[in-house]
């Protein structure tokens, strides 16, 4: 999928250094298709300054197995195994001393493997930061959980174009079908539909972006009846683009997937409801 830029969590970027420097480890959670890997770069891009020895990226979406954590991690740091000394202690001799930022991206399927090798090099790296994006806290001593919510969108009263683009979700939408079709312009014929994909679609960038990508074949009114099928409208194949984030429905069925029998059950029961449900 195209990139559009970064767009919006101001107030994420505001907060996030300051829990960062605190406490050493940040884990952004939230919902599929949330944005949590790019707000954790645009994060780390930001403080470049306070890690002189640089940040990495440790991509652990392909990862199936707990014992490849450790190996993802050297292998973003370009260190190498040695013979009959635990990977974990390799690591804790490269970092030691050095000032740097691990982004540890999509940790949810290897929660307990992720915890066990945080922890280990927190307690013997004191200069080391961690930004962890996961579906679920890692649950690591210390670890400051930054939810993240969905982009702002517009509420049900009729806004003119000017007023829509203060809404973040609107303005994602627009970038992405401009880089679908570069003379899209929100005008007051297509605001109203486009307000209404933004809220049908509950703020989920991933959602937005894939619906705004329909705008070189579909109108935006076109799109918004379209949603009642958006597992069918909502996909890009595109090379390049993760197998989770081809559709909307993988990106839901990895969740699902990472659910016990239990979880399943509890999910099916609540699902009932059209908005909140309290206990």
């Amino acid at each position: 999928m195209l990139s559009c830029g970064f767009l919006g969590r101001r107030e994420e970027l505001s907060a996030l250094p300051g829990l960062l420097e605190r406490s050493r480890l940040v884990t952004i959670t939230g919902a599929p298709g949330i944005g949590k890997t790019r707000l954790a770069l645009e994060l780390a891009g930001g403080l470049a300054p306070a890690f002189p020895d640089g940040t990495r990226l440790v991509e652990l979406a392909a990862a199936g197995d707990p014992a490849l954590v450790p190996r993802a991690v050297a292998s973003a740091l370009s260190v190498r195994e040695v013979g009959g000394v635990p990977l974990s202690d390799v690591l804790v001799a490269h970092l030691r001393d050095r000032r740097l930022l691990l982004v540890l991206d999509n940790c949810e399927h290897l929660l307990g493997a992720c915890a066990e090798l945080v922890q280990t090099l927190m307690g013997r790296c004191a200069k080391l930061g961690v930004v962890a994006t996961s579906r679920e806290a890692l649950g690591v001593p210390g670890e400051r959980v930054w939810p993240l919510a969905p982009l702002s969108v517009p509420g049900t009263a009729e806004l003119t174009p000017e007023r829509l683009e203060d809404f973040d979700a609107v303005r994602l939408f627009i970038a992405r079908a401009r880089a679908a079709q570069p003379g899209f312009s929100l005008n007051a014929y297509v605001a109203p539909a486009v307000a209404e994909i933004t809220r049908r679609l509950d703020g989920i960038p991933l959602a937005i972006e894939l619906a705004a990508a329909r705008i070189e074949m579909l109108t935006p009114a076109e799109i918004a009846r379209r949603l009642e099928d958006r597992f069918g409208l909502l996909r890009d194949d595109g090379p390049g683009v993760l197998p989770r984030h081809q559709t909307l429905r993988a990106a839901l069925e990895w969740s699902h997937d990472l659910l016990s029998a239990g979880e399943r059950a509890v999910l099916r029961r609540v699902s009932v409801f059209v908005g909140a449900f309290d206990l």
